[in-house]
């Protein structure tokens, strides 16, 4: 009975995991991508190509590189993946919050217990200051999401 659990367990999973893989794997999924949506393809030369998207077609992905457009056969298309600045301040306060609050708490908690009563730490506000931005700017850079990767 014991060695029946994990095998259902797998039987139970494998399909989910299956699923979730071949979900970049598909072309159609740039269909999503809306003109002048900034993107990323990387070609089976390992070239990364970035610009804004203009179409997409059963043969070619076409963005803007420079001046020109750029069409990249699918066949020689490995990854695409587009930036994501949506949730920029989202990610920015989240991150700011996260950073801060252990900054305080790293610094609270030892003044606490010292009970340093009457005396101010420059050096603790400096602390508690630089997670508060320092999270701030780690979640003010952009993320992006791959679309599209060719089976390995």
């Amino acid at each position: 009975m014991g060695r029946v659990k994990p095998v259902l367990l797998f039987l139970i999973l494998a399909p989910v995991l299956g699923m979730a893989q071949s979900t970049q794997e598909s072309w159609d999924n740039l269909k999503q991508l809306r003109p002048g949506q900034k993107i990323e393809v990387v070609d089976t030369s390992m070239k990364s190509l970035r610009g804004p998207f203009v179409s997409v077609s059963e043969e070619a992905i076409t963005l803007e590189a420079g001046k020109s457009q750029e069409s990249i056969e699918r066949a020689k298309v490995v990854r695409v993946s587009v930036r994501d600045n949506s949730h920029r301040t989202r990610n920015m306060l989240l991150a700011s919050g996260i950073l801060g609050g252990i900054a305080l708490t790293a610094v609270a908690v030892p003044m606490g217990i010292a009970g340093n009563e009457g005396n101010s730490c420059g050096a603790c506000a400096a602390a508690i200051a630089a997670g508060f931005g320092g999270g701030a700017a780690i979640g003010a850079l952009p993320g992006s999401r791959t679309v599209y990767r060719i089976k390995k």
